[in-house]
């Protein structure tokens, strides 16, 4: 990212009575630092705003509705503010220093069991409950905005709430500046109502949000589509979980609990009373010790196992060298699978509402993006993937529904394959051929259902392929000289008659993949759920920048002409039709008789008579 005036370095004097000592985090709004209170020589964070969105109104006020919120709570497992105020450029809120990891760390960890994820969530509910009871609504909860503090034992605490709603009923309406008709919030952890009309959301909203958390903690995943039970993807979990987080996660809010403190009933029991200590009490020397037991132990498995591999590779290998290769899947597939790993990423970008379009790069807003498989990198809001990962496959999705009669998905996609290395021949005899690298722009939909356009690294002809249930599947390539380097792949659905082209290239040398797929008008119901932009890679290095979507719409009707009075002729018969106006007659009057020109006279010759004979 290219410095600005919030990311240069900032004098350790920037805020009066504060000392600077670096930079902890930052994001759309801002940054925040790690600080010195010089009155009382304590360690502090400073959030600061944007210097460029402390010029509009709109996000001040958003930025000190936080300090509003957080001043209006004291409990320990959410953070406290210490002080607020403005400098020349900007504004800032200065809060407790939490000297800690995230949750999203914390999730990490392989050690982490049930019963540490069950007092997790006991510590957040509380916390919730609390704020809840104060009228505050947070709204944006999710991994990232939950630290926990090693020096005060490894406690919870909720941080964040730029996104906060106050309860009306608590008579705290005139802080409400969310709009009507708007989404705010991270879309994986957002309730359904939250996502058409953040306004109208109460503090069912955050039980949604919790239910997401709480399942996320049990099984790694995310709770998207038609989810399996936690005990499903986990059989030594308790059964009883389901039931909480079906509840929690219930698509109308009345359905789900009322309150936390019913949720908390009901989890609180599954935590034996002996186990209620510190979350994350470890010193850095304890994890260390404990993650080198477990590798010690991973690697004595390994060695009870290892003549029995190896017996079975001589076997394997035998047969493979006879056996033909395996028929690989086709690159769309293969990238739409329903990956087990994920990472929530963000990046900056630019979100326009009234256009129904999402770039990512430069821009004011944060976009968030869901990794699966494979990870990748990002650089500068480039999505980058490096040669040599050992998972082949890795699929970046826009965490946005492409909502419009039609859709525009452009991106610059470029992929490498990887050097060969001494050992590939001995690895090809068990997988045959490395396959060349190859990226993919792609529109998702339920799982299973996709299109996808993919370009190869090594010169391959760009394919096309579709899978949208038993009767749309596919697949079209079509010769085409490439230029080495960044693509700019695209696909469009056209809004008026369903029609999805695939072209490669930019501007006068954009060229179309075959002839256009006809989807038909209802194209979206053949992704059988929201569609989603998304980019793969297989195999080598790829890199994606400049994703951008745009919503297509059907072009607004022709009003009808009317009819036009034509006026008779001066002289005309009809215009003097008795009880009628000269337009009406204009209107009624027929059209004139052609009459057939007279044909050219015929000569008939007579015979001359015969002269006379002479006597």
């Amino acid at each position: 990212m290219d410095q600005t005036s919030i990311t240069r370095p900032k004098p350790v004097d920037y805020i009066p009575g504060y000392k600077l000592e670096k930079l902890v985090g930052k994001g759309g709004m801002g940054e925040v630092h790690q600080a010195t209170q010089l009155s009382l020589g304590r360690t502090v964070a400073v959030k600061l705003l944007n210097t460029e969105l402390a010029k509009d109104d709109s996000f001040v006020a958003r930025f000190e509705k936080e300090g509003a919120a957080l001043a209006t709570l004291r409990h320990p497992n959410i953070v406290s503010i210490v002080d607020r105020g403005r400098n020349q450029t900007t504004y800032y809120l200065v809060m407790e220093f939490v000297d800690g990891p995230s949750l999203r760390e914390v999730m990490r960890s392989p050690l982490l069991d049930a019963a540490q994820s069950i007092r997790m969530m006991l510590q957040i509910c509380r916390a919730i409950e609390y704020a809840h009871s104060r009228g505050v609504i947070h709204r944006d909860l999710k991994p990232e905005n939950i630290l926990f503090d090693e020096q005060a034992g490894g406690i919870a605490k909720v941080t964040d709430f730029g996104l906060a709603g106050f309860d009306e009923r608590a008579g705290q309406r005139k802080l409400n500046l969310t709009q009507t008709n708007v989404a705010m919030g991270t879309a994986s952890y957002m309730a359904p109502e939250q996502q058409v009309d953040a306004r109208s959301a109460d503090h069912r909203a955050d039980i949604y949000s919790l239910g997401v958390i709480l399942y996320e903690l049990l099984t790694g995943d995310l709770p998207m589509g038609n989810f399996d039970a936690p005990s499903v993807k986990k059989p030594q979990l308790d059964k009883r979980l389901d039931a909480i987080v079906a509840r929690c996660l219930k698509t109308a809010a009345a359905e789900r609990y009322a309150s936390v403190a019913e949720m908390l009933t009901e989890l609180e029991p599954m935590v034996p009373a002996t186990s209620m200590l510190g979350t994350v009490q470890m010193s850095p020397m304890r994890r260390a010790l404990d993650k080198m037991r477990a590798v010690a132990r991973s690697a004595m498995r390994v060695f009870e196992v290892a003549m029995v591999v190896s017996a079975v590779l001589i076997v394997a290998t035998a047969y493979l060298r006879g056996a033909a290769k395996a028929v690989r899947q086709p690159s769309g597939q293969e990238l739409a699978t329903d990956f087990s790993a994920r990472w929530p990423m963000t990046v900056p970008g630019r979100l326009d509402r009234e256009t129904r379009s999402v770039s990512l790069g430069d821009g004011p807003d944060v976009v968030s993006l869901v990794a699966s498989g494979r990870k990748p990198q990002l650089v500068q809001s480039e999505v980058v993937y490096r040669a040599g990962d050992e998972a082949p496959s890795g699929r970046v999705t826009v965490d946005t529904n492409l909502d419009g009669d039609g859709l525009k998905v452009t991106v610059l996609a470029e992929s490498q394959s990887q050097p060969r290395s001494r050992l590939e021949p001995i690895k090809e005899i068990f997988r045959g051929p490395r396959p060349e690298a190859r990226a993919a722009l792609m529109l998702l939909g339920e799982p299973g259902r996709y299109v996808a356009l993919v370009v190869s690294g090594g010169g391959a002809d760009p394919t096309l392929e579709w899978a949208l249930g038993t009767e749309h599947r596919g697949t079209m390539s079509a010769p085409m000289p490439l230029a080495g380097g960044a693509l700019q792949l695209e696909l469009r659905v056209d809004p008026v008659t369903g029609e999805l082209s695939a072209l490669v290239g930019k501007d006068r040398d954009q060229r179309p993949l075959a002839d256009p797929l006809s989807l038909g008008p209802k194209w979206k119901e053949l992704f059988g759920g929201p569609v989603r932009a998304a980019m793969g890679c297989l195999e080598g290095a790829c890199r994606f920048s400049r994703l951008a979507s745009a919503a297509l719409l059907k072009p607004a009707p022709a009003l009808p002409v009317p009819p036009v009075a034509v006026a008779p002729a001066e002289g005309d018969a009809a215009s003097k039709v008795p009880g009628k106006s000269v337009a009406q007659v204009g209107l009624t009057r027929k059209p004139p008789v052609k009459v057939p020109a007279p044909s050219p006279p015929v000569l008939i010759k007579k015979p001359l008579p015969a002269p006379p004979r002479k006597k």
